[in-house]
Order: C-alpha cells, then sequence, then structure tokens
C-alpha cells in the first residue's frame, strides 16, 4: 500500500504546474515531486539552443557582458506548446541584451522524469544553473542560493512569500512560477442554467444541486480515483473549507496533537462523501477510472461537475475538441462548509531557483530577473491559464471562468497552504484509503482514521511547517 501511494500529495503539485492551461502536454508537500508521473506521461525532449561551456563570474561579483558563455536552464514542462515556445524565445532575446554573446542551454525533460534526473545532477554538480523545481528538498539540501534579497522580491505578492515551495527557515530559494488554486468544483454552466441551479454557497445548496442534476438523469459528479491524486485534491479541498475558515490554527492543531485525526470536523467530511455515495452522486466506475477519463465524462455533458486543478477549463476545451462533444462554457465554484464558509489554497507551488555551485553567480541572477519580468512573466501566464504572483504583472484572460476564480479567490480566505502541509505524506495516504473505501460502499467508521494518526505520531519529523 504504501509504494502505491508514495507521493501522493506531491503528485498534485506536479500535475497543477505541469497541466495549468494545457492542451497538449498534459499536482503540498515534503515529498518529492518527481516520483508520480504526471497525467500526460514523461515523455523526454531536449530543447538546446548551444554548448555546455560554463565559464563564468566567481561569487557573484558583476558579470562581463561582452564574454562568450552558455547557461543552462531546467524545466520539466517547456514543450512545443505556443506559448511556451514564445516565452523561450523572449527570454533568449532579452538576455542577449544583457549577454551579446551568451547561449542559453535548455535542459528540458517533460514530465516528471525531471525531478529523477535534477536529483542526481545536483548529487554529482551537473546541475543546470537556473532551474525549475517544486519541492523544499533542494534548499534544505543546501543545492539553491538564497535569494531573500534580489530585486524582485518587493514585487512579490503576500500569498508568494509565504509559498511552502519558496521559503525555508525564513529565507527565499526561488521565485514564484504560475499561480494556481490548488483544485475546486468546476461546472457545465450550460447544463446548471438549463435546469435553473445558481453555483451553491453551503454544502446542503451543493446535495440539493446534486440531487436535481441526478434526477435529470445526468451524473453530478465525475470521479477518477484510480488516479489517487484525484481523491487527494477532493478530500483536501474539501477539507480545506471545513477547518481553516473557522480555525486559522488548525493545521497546526493537527501537527501539535491538539486535534486528532478523528476530530468531529474531519468526521463531517467523510460523512458528506457517504451520503453522497449513498444517493448516487458520483460514476458507479469511480475507482476504476483516471483522471482523463473522468474529465471525458465531463467534457461530453454525461457529468455536471468535476473535481480538479486550475488546467480544467483548457482542458475541457481540447476533451470536447477531440471528442466531438457540444461545447459549453464552464463554470467554477470552491467547496463550502455548512454555513457558507470556505478558504482556497492559492500558491505556486513551483520555484525558479539557482544552484548552488553555479560559476555564473551574477548571470544567473539576472536571467531569473528577466524570466520573472512583467513583460515576459504576464504573456507566459496567459499561456498557461496561471494567476500571477507578482504584484505588477497582468493577464488577461480568454476564458471568463478564470474571472470567476479570481472572485472567488479575492473574496474569501486563502492560504498559500492546505491541510496537508501539517501532516507527513503517510498521513494523508491514510486519509486517502478510508476516502476511497468510502467511495466503494463502505460504511464510514471514524475508528479507520487511527492510521492517519499513528502515522503523525511516527512521522511527524518529516513535516517542514509553512511559513507562518
Amino acid at each position: 500500500m504504501k509504494k502505491r501511494v508514495t507521493s501522493l500529495l506531491a503528485s498534485t503539485l506536479l500535475v497543477t504546474s505541469v497541466l495549468a492551461g494545457c492542451s497538449g502536454s498534459g499536482g503540498n508537500n515534503n515529498a518529492e515531486a518527481g516520483q508520480t508521473a504526471s497525467p500526460s506521461g514523461s515523455a523526454t525532449a531536449s530543447a538546446t539552443s548551444g554548448g555546455d561551456t560554463n565559464a563564468g563570474t566567481e561569487g557573484g561579483g558583476a558579470a562581463s557582458n561582452d564574454k562568450a558563455f552558455t547557461i543552462r536552464a531546467g524545466a520539466w514542462f517547456l514543450d512545443e506548446r505556443a506559448h511556451q515556445v514564445a516565452f523561450r524565445k523572449a527570454v533568449e532575446e532579452g538576455y542577449k541584451k544583457l549577454y551579446p554573446k551568451a547561449t542559453i542551454q535548455w535542459d528540458v525533460t517533460l514530465g516528471a522524469t525531471y525531478f529523477d534526473k535534477l536529483k542526481a545532477q545536483f548529487a554529482s554538480d551537473t546541475a543546470p544553473d537556473v532551474t525549475f523545481y517544486q519541492t523544499l528538498d533542494y534548499a534544505k539540501a543546501g543545492n539553491l542560493l538564497d535569494l531573500s534579497g534580489e530585486p524582485w522580491v518587493s514585487r512579490m505578492s503576500d500569498a508568494a512569500k509565504k509559498d511552502p515551495s519558496l521559503v525555508y527557515e525564513g529565507k527565499l530559494y526561488g521565485a514564484p512560477g504560475s499561480g494556481s488554486i490548488g483544485g475546486g468544483i468546476w461546472y457545465n454552466k450550460d447544463l446548471f442554467d438549463k435546469m435553473g441551479i445558481e453555483p451553491p454557497k453551503t454544502s446542503e445548496e451543493f446535495l440539493a444541486a446534486s440531487e436535481k442534476i441526478k434526477a435529470a438523469g445526468k451524473t453530478p459528479i465525475a470521479l477518477g480515483f484510480k488516479d489517487l491524486w484525484t481523491a487527494n485534491m477532493f478530500l483536501m479541498n474539501w477539507l480545506q473549507s471545513y477547518t481553516f475558515p473557522s480555525d486559522a490554527d488548525y493545521g497546526k492543531k493537527l501537527y501539535d496533537g491538539t486535534v486528532k485525526f478523528d476530530d468531529a470536523v474531519i468526521q463531517k467530511v467523510y460523512q458528506q462523501v457517504e451520503t453522497m455515495k449513498g444517493k448516487g452522486y458520483f460514476n458507479k466506475n469511480a475507482l476504476s477510472i483516471d483522471w482523463p477519463q473522468s474529465a471525458q465524462l465531463f467534457a461530453s455533458g454525461e457529468a455536471a461537475m468535476i473535481v480538479q486543478g486550475p488546467w480544467m477549463p483548457a482542458s475541457n476545451v481540447e476533451n470536447i475538441e477531440k471528442g466531438g462533444f457540444d461545447k459549453f462554457q464552464i463554470g467554477f465554484f470552491p467547496f463550502m462548509d455548512d454555513a457558507g464558509k470556505s478558504s482556497m489554497v492559492f500558491n505556486s507551488g513551483t520555484g525558479l531557483g539557482i544552484n548552488a555551485k553555479t560559476k555564473l553567480v551574477q548571470e544567473s541572477k539576472d536571467l531569473v530577473s528577466l524570466m520573472v519580468s512583467p513583460e515576459i512573466m504576464g504573456p507566459w501566464l496567459e499561456g498557461e491559464g496561471g494567476l500571477p504572483m507578482f504584484t505588477d504583472v497582468n493577464v488577461q484572460f480568454t476564458d471568463p471562468v478564470m474571472d470567476t476564480v479570481k472572485q472567488y479567490l479575492d473574496s474569501g480566505l486563502t492560504l498559500p497552504y492546505g491541510l496537508s502541509s501539517f501532516m507527513p505524506a503517510s498521513s494523508a495516504n491514510a486519509m486517502i484509503d478510508v476516502l476511497t473505501n468510502v467511495v466503494s460502499g463502505v460504511k464510514f467508521n471514524p475508528a479507520d482514521l487511527q492510521a492517519a494518526q499513528d502515522a503523525m505520531n511516527k512521522d511527524k519529523a518529516t513535516v517542514v511547517l509553512p511559513a507562518s
């Protein structure tokens, strides 16, 4: 069982970063993100624009602009989609203005394989000078430079400055990438309008909407729990809205042990799922299909809602086109509790860091600064369907649902971390096991949550608490 769900939480982050705005390449915790492949697989591609000479400035002094050198930049998501190609081109052209004789070598390995490769590269002192990453393991291991004093830090949003993927022991080790929500409920707006259903604001309204959809012969919610990260997303997002709005310290209390895993609030979410299962609000094959198959149910119009991350709008458009389904406008609302309170996770989940052993210190800092500049970051985020983590970056969304997402972020409780940030991966895995049992039809038993508590007691030392 442990092997089956290794790095379940971290895979959610990987999926978030790989699939945000996905139209072809395609999800926070302390586990290595690269252990679980992204939904699109792990094809490998290299985009190289020069040699691999690494001559440069030692120790980060003023760089000489007229020297010839090659600087390496690593990533797992810079594929051949138009906005990714445009991003690389803009970076190369901008860097040429700073260093006319420099060459950027893009060290790209698509998908989860990248993280295994990056770990090995750091171990052998062959890692790129500048690299995108996901977990703080690299900072903890001393692989990344402290970037706390860089000029662009002042441009970062408050959420970015608390991002669990960027901050470790009070220091900033990476610039934020595409800002994204940790997940939520996407719905067929055309179908809702036809049935006269308003986006629910309470859990009671959520269940009522599901009942109305079922009565109309549709599946209320499409689940693809064969991919366990989707089960993790479903559970942790609903727990987020049942816990943090009422108690901002709930996660810390769970970590300290003053709140137990069989707490009544946590039980409430499982009880809601049990009710939904009993009433037939999930597809019958919820445990045997993966996320792409559940997305097909949604795109076809057979299911009215789906719980997924920020990549869903673009992915849905692609699925409709490929499947020949009728087009519809997608809508969004967050999970909520009985009183209508909600909380959403908003962070980058991706850092852009600098190799602590690079010989091109200043050149690397200049490259990072260029990549996060408004004129380059803005167009790239539009292509990604991502939200800005810098206060001076504006993004014009082509899909109106993203404006809806932003409205929820602006009006509710938004945190850079979820409840899973306060527990070891083993505890979250145990909670997911309980969830999948309930979805399979097993009656919920609070005693089953003891496994999550035991895992917390055993693996608590592995937790790196998010910045307060």
